[in-house]
């Protein structure tokens, strides 16, 4: 029988994260690629978790491609 209270019992409160830190998390390992119009045509955004612009590129499968040779885990918003 586990008689760790720390895997067995409930946390007294849940832990908080600051605005800054939840602003920063997963900033180092993933880019959201985004379509944004441009001057009436459609390019891909990068942004990383904080919302920071990394780039623009012509197509979605550039976006990826930059992302991943950058070591970020691309996903795609809609």
């Amino acid at each position: 029988m586990n008689k760790d209270p720390l895997k067995t019992g409930k946390p007294d409160a849940t832990p908080l994260m600051s605005a800054h830190d939840f602003a920063q998390w997963g900033v180092e390992h993933v880019a959201y690629i985004k379509p944004v119009e441009i001057n009436g045509g459609t390019l891909f955004a990068v942004f990383a978790a904080n919302g920071q612009q990394l780039g623009l590129m012509e197509t979605p499968d550039m976006a990826r491609a930059a992302a991943i040779q950058n070591d970020l885990e691309p996903l795609s918003v809609h």
